[in-house]
């Protein structure tokens, strides 16, 4: 056992009310994640809550206890004698209110991105882990917890989603090693929980890739794909932000192409999000930090002040003579 999961382990074991917090606008690694470990942790008879600023998408909501997630105005944050941020690769990434900050309890990070600075009282931070997901996974094998059904179900969803259905670089011997664990200890059904994470899409959002296709742009030399999306045409398709998001998935499959980003309006007025995947040898997370976010060499996202053309240009600009080459 290292000493990072064995200090993790410690907190856990010896706290009696966790609040488990997932990142704004979950997505499969932080709430599948998020939801395993909460559950075990009920299991072995500590109180625990779940909150995220945004509620779990609807399309994850197939996840058990998904609808148990709180918001931060419901949460009495002083109530817990230890916080654990799980899949948030910075301190940013909780969006939590300037009082939790105050709350005084322990902050456990679990994480697997290679930027996070390690910002818990306790941190165990694996940037080689395909997920926080397989972090998850070991840290049950550590503790010597089997996975249920559901949490099997919860943690599978966050290995699956976050290496695109193992077809991601990050996938790795230990990524298949840590599933064929989930396998060995519950019922995991495989089909039926393909058939939840990647092949029940509502059809407007099926129709908003449709869409998107038609409407993507290519460099001329073929190696950059993009899209700008406005939330008027989110509103005419009823898609929501993870919906929209895995568009950019689909831009990298095109032949030929290295690099795809996709900007997309926030809720917010001024502000675009702008979420880039790349193929070796790209390094996307660096083009993220140039704009203050961040992420994995082939998958990353950054947050931008700027109206959605002024986003698109920035990002292209950045790019330099790459995309004019």
């Amino acid at each position: 056992m290292s000493s990072a999961t064995a200090a993790v382990l410690d907190w856990l074991t010896r706290a009696r009310r966790v609040l488990v917090i997932m990142h704004a606008t979950p997505d499969g690694d932080s709430a599948g994640s998020a939801l395993a470990l909460g559950m075990a942790l009920r299991r072995a008879g500590q109180a625990v809550d779940w909150v995220a600023h945004d509620a779990v998408p609807e399309r994850l909501t197939f996840l058990p206890q998904a609808r148990e997630v709180l918001a931060w105005p419901e949460v009495s944050w002083r109530e817990y004698d230890l916080f654990v941020a799980v899949d948030c690769g910075g301190p940013s990434r909780l969006a939590a209110p300037d009082e939790w900050w105050e709350a005084g309890a322990p902050l456990v990070n679990i994480d697997h991105h290679r930027a996070n600075n390690g910002f818990g009282t306790v941190n165990w931070v694996e940037a080689s882990a395909s997920s926080t997901g397989e972090m998850i996974v070991h840290l049950f094998q550590e503790a010597g917890w089997k996975a249920t059904d559901e949490e099997a179900l919860c943690l599978f969803t966050a290995i699956s989603t976050d290496t695109l259905s193992f077809r991601q670089v990050n996938t790795t011997l230990t990524t298949l090693r840590a599933v064929e664990w989930l396998i060995e200890q519950s019922g995991l059904d495989i089909g039926r929980a393909n058939r939840l994470i990647w092949d029940s899409r509502p059809a407007g959002e099926l129709k908003f890739v449709g869409w998107a296709l038609s409407s993507v742009e290519l460099s001329a030399n073929g190696r950059f794909a993009w899209i700008g999306v406005t939330r008027r045409v989110m509103e005419e398709f009823g898609v929501d932000d993870a919906g929209v998001d895995t568009v950019v998935h689909h831009l990298l499959s095109i032949d030929g192409v290295e690099v795809a980003f996709l900007a997309k309006e926030a809720s917010v007025p001024g502000q675009v999000k702008v979420s880039w995947r790349g193929k070796p040898p790209w390094d996307v997370s660096q083009l993220a930090q140039e704009f203050g976010g961040g992420g994995h060499s082939y998958a990353a996202a950054a947050q931008v002040t700027a109206s959605l053309q002024q986003a698109l240009a920035r990002v292209k600009q950045a790019l330099g003579s790459a995309i004019r080459g």
